[in-house]
């Protein structure tokens, strides 16, 4: 029985869509979005895409094509405006091996594209949404490689607002992955040395990860240290009898001038912090939600409760889960974000902002009775930038090595909390501002009863957040007298602390992980030494069947490394010296200097590798031999300890 043209469009449809993996929700989208686009024929033959009474995509030059796939260099992603039939893609595809992504802004002409016919750009990630593109851009983008936007023809005076914004996220998306890329470069070792250094305190204290769900329908606060805090920041002391109060590294002297005293303190800062809490009245009572990934001293500054957690980044989450038994926290660049992670962890709402500007309000950086008040920024003569006047206490805290707080940077105008009136922002606001719209778009999807405001009373607008004064939301909530020595009880009820056979079986566990990635390493290594060996006597048998072993031996390298996440961690700066010490090197002969160029980098980079794993099986090994010596040493120690009175009773 033959299909009519409705059931074929059908069947093309749902063919093509289940290549291209699309999310459900995604394909929903596409199913239902209207659109006045429909695939035509042109005279030779050609199918063009008609949008009214404009063509769309049905003329490409060839030649500036392959001027744009040769000027971009290498490692290169083209981001294509707009798919129409595809033209513009397959011509790309022609000249060059760079990754492609297409950003479609007319979701129903994807539908009239996928219903047309067999499709031939299933490998092709295709999005409708800048959101989408967010997401995907961390496996397009490794933070060194250049963009290039192609517009399909037709499309910019189509939809010229897309076109704008589309340009300005890669702007955003470009800029953010280069400070990203050189911040794990910098970072990324130190975080694992951080981690083992203070892992051990989880024999004391319970995490605050262990208090998931247990704060359902309690009100949570999260403060910043935007200058707009000022205006309400004196009433957070009453949200502490309401709700739970979060403070932030940058906020938590701020709240101490303010006379608020927050039950917690989150702070996932690698660098040394520890001085912003010092002298803070509250350090000795208040829930310190401090990543293990944090400098030790940051976790080691006071006397409350001490609830560690850790951020849900690759190179964290598979070790640390295996050891809690609970996931990472999401975050982005902010540690206000880490803060909403946490309480929409615990299940609470309303989660509110308060001192969350996402913007320089009226020229200030930080808000009054916080250490960097006296920071100020100023529109540049060119009206395009912000210049920044830091305070001397800020550049000594963050100014180390390579990691210096910028003078300048492209200024955003967004719209202010209110919506009346614009603000001066940044691409670093932006991403966080994104992300966290991002996180209240899933919110309202999966959890509608969470409710989210932003009381800050100023600074930018975050879509998906009521905008409400804090004054008339305190009214109508309930006191319920939340306390830290409370979240610690709770937390420790949830999950006791590790004991010390849990962390030593822990080190030993993943010490085996270091090794197979060691040994994996190793093999790759003499394998490649071998190859090169029967490139020199020009064996083709040998040469042969040493990539054969030799793709079968990367597999089993990645494998490892991927149940290993703390060695890609501890090696990525190395393994980047070593590409950049190769860079392009000389015009290749032919295929076989082609494959001893190959085969010499991979000896290389599995040499690395190998050593770095190594390291990592050493440093777990020295942390389990501290562990077992302090568990000697109080063993030693308990039969000379005078016996303690129990809490309510006389001694």
């Amino acid at each position: 029985m033959s299909l009519d043209s409705a059931q074929l469009r059908t069947q093309f449809f749902d063919d093509n869509v289940a290549r291209a993996r699309f999310s459900d929700e995604v394909v929903r989208s596409i199913k239902e979005a209207p659109t006045i686009a429909r695939v035509i024929e042109l005279d030779d033959g050609t199918p063009a895409l008609a949008h009214g009474t404009r063509l769309l995509g049905s003329v490409f030059d060839e030649e500036s094509l392959l001027r744009v796939a040769q000027q971009a260099g290498s490692p290169m992603t083209f981001v294509v405006f707009g798919l129409g039939m595809g033209h513009t893609v397959r011509g790309l595809r022609a000249h060059s091996t760079g990754k492609i992504v297409v950003f479609e802004p007319d979701p129903g002409i994807l539908r009239n594209f996928f219903e047309s016919g067999p499709s031939d750009l299933a490998e092709v990630p295709i999005v409708c949404t800048l959101h989408e593109l967010n997401k995907l851009w961390p496996r397009l983008s490794n933070g060194k490689q250049s963009v290039t936007l192609v517009n399909t023809a037709g499309y910019p005076e189509l939809f010229p607002e897309q076109a704008k914004s589309l340009r300005e996220a890669l702007g955003q998306l470009v800029q953010r992955g280069g400070i990203n890329d050189a911040t794990h470069r910098l970072r990324s070792r130190v975080w694992i040395q951080d981690v083992l250094a203070n892992v051990e305190l989880l024999r004391e204290h319970p995490t605050f990860l262990a208090l998931a769900r247990q704060y359902r329908g309690v009100p949570a606060f999260i403060v910043g240290a935007g200058p707009s805090l000022g205006k309400n920041g004196r009433l957070l002391a009453e949200a502490a009898k309401k709700g739970i109060v979060f403070a932030v590294n940058s906020s938590a002297r701020a709240l101490d001038s303010y006379g608020v005293e927050p039950q917690v303190l989150a702070c996932m800062e690698s660098i040394d912090v520890s001085h912003l809490f010092e002298g803070v009245s509250y350090i000795d009572r208040v829930a310190r939600a401090v990543s293990l990934s944090g400098h030790p001293r940051s976790l080691r500054v006071g006397k409350g409760p001490l609830l560690p957690i850790f951020e849900g980044i690759h190179q964290l989450n598979g070790p640390l889960l295996s050891l809690l038994g609970f996931p990472g926290i999401p975050v982005s660049g902010s540690v206000s974000t880490l803060a909403f992670s946490l309480a929409e962890r615990l299940g609470c709402s309303p989660i509110v902002f308060v001192g969350q500007d996402l913007a320089y309000t009226e020229g200030k950086a930080y808000a009054p009775g916080t250490p960097y008040e006296e920071s100020r920024v100023r529109m540049a003569a060119d009206g395009e930038h912000l210049e920044h006047d830091w305070c001397e206490t800020l550049k000594g805290a963050h100014n180390h090595g390579a990691n210096k707080m910028q003078e300048r940077e492209p200024l955003r105008m967004v719209t202010a909390w209110g919506g009346q009136g614009r603000v001066f922002s940044t691409i670093g606001f932006g991403a966080v501002r994104d992300w966290l719209e991002a996180a209240s778009r899933v919110l309202a999807k999966d959890r509608p009863e969470t409710r989210l405001v932003n009381a800050t009373e100023g600074g930018a607008r975050i879509d998906g957040f009521e905008e409400v004064a804090l004054s008339a939301l305190l009214s109508t909530l309930p006191e319920r007298h939340i306390s830290a020595a409370s979240l610690r009880r709770d937390a420790e009820r949830a999950q006791p602390p590790l004991s010390t056979d849990r962390l030593l079986r822990w080190c030993s566990e993943q010490g085996g992980l270091a090794r197979v990635v060691r040994h994996a390493a190793r093999r790759i290594r003499r394998l490649g030494e071998a190859s090169q060996k029967a490139l020199v006597g020009n064996d083709s048998a040998k040469i042969s069947k040493g990539f054969e072993k030799l793709e079968i031996a990367e597999l089993e390298l990645r494998s490892a490394v991927a149940r290993m996440p703390f060695v890609d961690a501890w090696s990525h700066a190395e393994i980047d010296r070593v590409l950049d010490e190769r860079g392009p090197g000389e015009t290749v002969r032919d295929d076989h200097d082609s494959a001893r160029r190959a085969i010499s980098l991979e000896v290389s980079l599995a040499g690395v590798i190998e050593d770095c794993a190594g390291e990592v099986e050493r440093e777990l090994a020295q942390l389990a031999e501290r562990l077992a010596r302090s568990t000697q040493a109080a063993e030693l120690t308990e039969p000379f300890r005078q016996p303690q009175p129990e809490e309510g009773t006389l001694p």
